[in-house]
């Protein structure tokens, strides 16, 4: 059973996500260019938009907790799990509040909004309305 769960995290990357490209994907073909996993700012965004100021990461709806149907807890082992998804979100915040002082906006997709051609639509279009418009930040 561990061998197992270890193999299946060990597939798990964070980098290129299905949910992550999709974004790219849209962005790119709304004229939108970007630099992606900037390692300088806090939480290495999964993408920067220098022209607007606008850092977007998108979350894994299991790893970041959305609390959504995608969302759910291992059974064995809960103790690391819960420290595990209690430290990950605590560091959500952490670096959402960090890029907001330097001045940066924040954007949040959850990937459970990326499921499906209607659900990209409108995430898309909000997204979007978000890079152009003055607010803080948006949660997806």
């Amino acid at each position: 059973m561990a061998k197992t769960r270890s193999q299946m995290m060990q597939a798990v990357h964070s980098k290129d996500t299905k949910p992550e490209l999709i974004v790219r994907h849209g962005l790119f073909h709304q004229g939108f260019r970007y630099r992606l996993h900037r390692r300088d700012l806090p939480g290495t965004p999964d993408i920067f938009i220098l022209k607007y100021g606008v850092v977007v990461f998108i979350n894994g709806c299991f790893w970041h907790q959305h609390g959504c149907k995608l969302t759910s807890r291992p059974k064995s082992n809960s103790d690391f799990w819960e420290n595990k998804f209690n430290n990950n979100v605590v560091r959500d915040i952490k670096t959402n509040w960090k890029l907001s002082l330097e001045g940066y906006r924040v954007a949040t997709i959850w990937e459970c909004s990326l499921l499906g051609a209607d659900a990209q639509a409108r995430t898309m279009e909000r997204l979007i309305a978000f890079i152009k418009s003055d607010e803080e930040s948006i949660e997806i």
